[in-house]
């Protein structure tokens, strides 16, 4: 009979396709009022950029602010390699005209990464919950917004981590397979945390039994490590690196002129003084990041904590009510958010236990390498690529209580609808309100041309602190001789701004050394900021002009602002 045949099913193309433009709505959304202008390029996106104008040189991989343009061991090559090809394009290192050109490239890489995204959790949720997924991860500040508006390796290398994950799900032809170790090897060379990507390419070959491809692929992927490798150990060992022009050009608090490892062995890399990380001290640092793991995932998926208040305010902004204490408030918002990383760590257990295993192999091989780290402030950076993943695995685990409460049936079938959309969509309507605040409430930055006339542009984020710096740097730019040397929290980005060799100034508790070592630089210009954390200028700097008053003489000041630069008195 007619009637007993089974008829094709369709694809719900049209959910789909909805699905997947509103995908490219909310990337248009984040990104309409920030189109135009440089992309931000502090801290280490400064670097990125310097090392991406010496290779655009031809002077190879090195650090062009630095006296005696050291070479570079600490980033590895491939997004600087992307400037130089910017520059390149361009025929110009001018930071204003690339800086632009590479705000537009981060446009098409941040919606690629958005698709990407989609389509990988689309492989394990029906498309309305993939599109909640995608945006919950592209309204996140911390994991999207910001690292799209900066010059930084997260964005790209989560890209690249998306794209690794769809191939090795599809290795079924070595086409896949090889594609999956290119994309890993090029994210390795982006950021050393790539090895993960690598690692779970082995282990896939492993796990399924298949030693001959397992033992190819460890032979594959430890080219990108050795040639990496090979090259920061020549460097190290050479006579430049040994007799550096300065007492601390290398030493291991310098954090742009050594190797992570080095680095990272310090108990605290902007403390130095106390000293080394002994491996009791690193089963211990292993522990304590651990612990703050879940609520670190929390915020970099979802919110910072610091943004609960915010949230509040506005929900309360339109009531005659009063809003509960801040510090109440952040202790809820610190515990809400625990509590979604840990059903991000749990979704990613049930998801193993069905037998997908690459994703949460990937996830945990990344959060044991971050454990390592002694920089917790920066796990939202580190955790970023991550955040698809963790909004599916957590899908995952809402669905499961869900459907754990509905087959209890009755008032338990209502719960189970609420556990499975109340978090998201108060995660969601918070992300909201968050981006929104930082897309209209862009701050202004102030560039200066060649004739010292100011332009403005705007960022996602620019304190006041470093809009106080702006001005000085032009100072410095204009008064500063040839061989003149700056001192300054920021030296890659003072380099930028000033055209002038830029120096970290020497983290050393003791004055007196302090200034030897600046008097070795030798530094004529010492910048004093109010940038705070990691208190580089007031814990290090400013005690050497106070050590030394009559070395140093003001010549400028911020107007309004504790903005200083201090001229070595000849």
């Amino acid at each position: 009979m007619q009637d007993n045949v089974a008829m094709p099913t369709r694809r719900p193309w049209g959910g789909e396709l909805a699905c997947l433009g509103g995908v490219l709505l909310l990337w248009i959304a984040v990104w309409a009022a920030r189109l135009e202008g440089p992309i931000d390029l502090r801290w280490d996106a400064s670097t990125y950029y310097v090392l991406g104008t010496s290779l655009a040189e031809g002077k190879g991989y090195r650090l062009l602010n630095e006296p005696g343009e050291i070479q570079a061991v600490q980033y590895p090559p491939l997004l600087p390699a992307f400037v130089a090809v910017h520059q390149h394009w361009l025929g110009t290192s001018e930071y204003l005209t690339v800086a632009s050109a590479l705000r537009r490239s981060y446009f098409v890489l941040s919606g690629l990464y958005l698709l990407a995204a989609y389509v990988l959790v689309r492989g394990f949720l029906p498309p309305p919950l993939a599109l909640v997924a995608t945006a919950g991860t592209g309204l996140s500040f911390y994991s999207f917004l910001y690292p799209s508006d900066s010059l930084y390796a997260e964005l790209p290398f989560a890209l690249l981590a998306m794209l690794f994950l769809l191939c090795l799900r599809r290795s079924v032809g070595p086409a896949y397979s090889v594609a999956a170790g290119l994309l890993a090897a090029a994210a390795y060379l982006l950021r050393t945390a790539g090895i993960a990507l690598l690692a779970v390419w082995v282990a896939d070959s492993l796990l399924r039994r298949r030693f001959r491809q397992a033992a190819i692929r460890t032979a594959a992927a430890a080219l990108p490590v050795l040639a990496w490798q090979t090259y920061t150990a020549r460097v190290s060992g050479s006579a430049a690196y040994q007799q550096p022009a300065y007492p601390y050009q290398r030493a291991p608090y310098y954090y742009s002129n050594v190797g992570y490892g080095e680095n990272s062995w310090l108990v605290d890399p902007f403390q130095p003084e106390l000293g080394r990380t002994s491996p009791g001290n690193l089963a211990a640092r292993v522990g304590r990041n651990l612990l703050v793991m879940p609520r670190s995932i929390g915020e970099s998926a979802g919110m910072a904590i610091a943004s609960g208040p915010y949230v509040l305010d506005k929900a309360f902004g339109g009531l005659s009510v009063a809003a509960p204490p801040r510090e109440r408030v952040l202790g809820a918002t610190g515990v809400c958010l625990a509590l979604l990383g840990g059903g991000v760590l749990i979704g990613a257990l049930l998801l193993w236990r069905r037998g997908e295993w690459r994703l949460p192999l990937y996830f945990c091989a990344s959060l044991a390498l971050i454990s390592l780290t002694p920089w917790p402030s920066q796990f939202w950076r580190y955790l970023a690529p991550l955040t698809p993943l963790s909004y599916l695995f957590l899908l995952v685990a809402l669905e499961g209580v869900a459907r754990g409460l509905a087959r209890r049936g009755g008032p338990w079938r209502t719960a189970g609808a609420f556990v499975a959309t109340m978090p998201l969509a108060a995660l969601l309507l918070a992300q909201t309100v968050i981006a929104a605040g930082f897309l209209r409430g862009r701050p202004p930055i102030s560039y200066y041309i060649a004739d010292g006339t100011e332009r403005t542009a705007r960022l996602l984020t620019y304190e006041p602190a470093w809009h106080a710096l702006d001005p000085a740097f032009e100072y410095i730019r204009r008064h500063a001789g040839p061989s003149d040397v700056v001192a300054t929290s920021v030296p890659h980005l003072a380099f930028l701004r000033t055209g002038k060799r830029a120096v970290l100034p020497p983290l050393e508790a003791d004055s007196a050394t302090a200034a030897r070592y600046l008097d070795a630089v030798p530094a004529t210009y010492l910048v004093l900021d109010e940038l705070g954390s990691p208190d580089i200028s007031e814990r290090y700097a400013a005690p050497v002009v106070a050590h030394r008053p009559a070395d140093w003489r003001l010549v400028y000041t911020t107007p309004g602002t504790g903005v200083r630069v201090y001229e070595r008195v000849r």
